[in-house]
């Protein structure tokens, strides 16, 4: 279309998608067995054919052609306060039996949350990317642990792009961001295992294989401002749950920056490196003592009455108190240790996968090995044992686990700027009773 002046517009492209509005009594689940469903309704209408995927040529609309779409939006906006469980399921012995145990994770979220979806349906030169954000507002995150604290955040802002190749085996990348703002975060030995469990879940239960193998990276950005990060630090590492009288160690801080990439680009690899990259700026290490403990009263009084002094005998200011915190208040008996203006963590974490065994005896049995079983009813007696019998045959006591390569953690930890430190020992004995948590 030519304007009176000379300039050209072009018309938008067609809008196809799907509005989604959720009122009163809103419930959301899903998790590992839903996203299962998702993927064969995908597989149905839009079945996977292993050729290389044709570039998308857009061409003008002609008048009185039908217009060309390029993508399917999907907008789910939430209206009143609502709840959304990601539920998933473990295998358990129970007398005797194996029989699914169902985990959760809980969550409450205020008006204004919303979701969006974007599904390409043009392919460029180099692929295509499906695109999913949202907001959660005042969320309010439990486990369906004995302990139940998880998170509880003003906003939690998520955004996740997918990138496809144009060829189906090509590598993928996923790129996983997460922002929340005055966020609280309880952290917990066990959740490592229930959120292990809920990975395990989610991830496909089929055998690797060569032929339909897929590599992709998952890079992941965790960002909160103004944050408190709680964890426990009983001795024996034991947790109230009824009554809350637990030890706690807490990092809370203005900026928490949280980089790593999650590499599956190689087939059965015999090692896998990771790399963790954590950034703080105005990081406080608070710690807390229960009512109960024969140290609680003597910190506390130790931290409002001291008398701090400069090397020229001039009065140091104590931590400043103008923060925000919501759980790790100075009037609830927390006191502040360690005050980093800025602060790098780098993690490098090098281990040895162990993938999950195929069928039997195909995949897990070389082809000499093989042979050597298929001419064993042939051979003389006496004959020597193959690997697999020696390997078949060793028990659990004569497994000697030096003889394996050991995995590698290096840990660096840089402080650019001037700290200040309150020692006390409480806080290596708390330290201690982390490690051993």
């Amino acid at each position: 279309m030519r304007l009176p002046n000379g300039d050209e517009v072009t018309a938008p492209t067609p809008v196809w998608g799907l509005d989604i509005q959720c009122e009163k009594g809103t419930n959301l689940s899903y998790g590992p067995w839903a996203d299962r469903q998702r993927e064969q309704l995908f597989l149905f209408f839009f079945p996977q054919d292993y050729q290389t995927m044709k570039v998308f040529i857009f061409i003008a609309s002609v008048p009185g052609e039908i217009r060309q779409v390029q993508q399917f939006d999907v907008r789910l906006n939430i209206l009143a306060e609502a709840t959304v469980d990601i539920l998933f399921s473990k295998l358990i012995m129970r007398d005797g039996k194996q029989e699914n145990q169902t985990n959760a994770v809980h969550m409450n979220v205020q008006r204004g949350s919303y979701f969006e979806m974007t599904l390409p349906w043009t392919v460029s030169d180099d692929g295509y990317v499906t695109k999913i954000n949202g907001q959660f507002l005042h969320v309010d995150a439990s486990s369906s642990l004995n302990y139940r604290n998880l998170l509880e955040a003003e906003t939690l802002d998520y955004r996740v792009n997918v990138h496809y190749p144009r060829v189906w085996n090509h590598h993928q990348t996923w790129d996983l961001e997460f922002n929340g703002c005055k966020a609280t975060y309880h952290f917990l030995y066990a959740h490592k295992e229930f959120f292990q469990d809920m990975i395990e879940d989610w991830s496909s239960r089929v055998p690797p294989d060569l032929l339909h193998f897929v590599p992709y990276s998952w890079n992941f950005i965790i960002r909160m401002q103004e944050f408190e990060l709680i964890t426990l630090a009983n001795g024996y590492n034991w947790v109230d749950c009824e009554h809350q009288a637990n030890a706690h160690i807490a990092f809370c801080g203005e900026l928490f920056d949280l980089r790593f990439t999650l590499p599956f680009t190689d087939f059965l690899p015999e090692t896998v490196l990771l790399k963790f990259i954590i950034v703080g700026e105005n990081v406080d290490l608070s710690l807390f003592l229960p009512p109960t403990n024969t140290s609680s009263n003597i910190i506390t009084a130790l931290s409002r009455n001291a008398r701090l002094i400069e090397k020229e005998d001039r009065p140091k200011h104590s931590f400043s108190s103008e923060k925000w915190r919501k759980f790790c208040k100075l009037s609830s008996g927390w006191v502040d240790c360690w005050h980093v203006p800025e602060l790098q963590l780098s993690i490098s974490y090098t281990y040895h996968p162990v993938p999950p065994v195929g069928p039997s005896p195909q995949a897990n049995v070389s082809t000499p090995e093989k042979e050597e079983l298929l001419l064993s009813p042939i051979r003389a007696p006496h004959r020597k044992k193959s690997p697999m019998e020696i390997i078949n045959n060793l028990t659990p006591e004569q497994f000697d686990p030096t003889s394996v390569t050991a995995d590698c953690i290096n840990v660096d930890l840089r402080i650019t700027k001037p700290s200040e430190i309150k020692l006390y020992g409480s806080v290596l004995r708390m330290f201690i009773n982390l490690k051993v948590s």
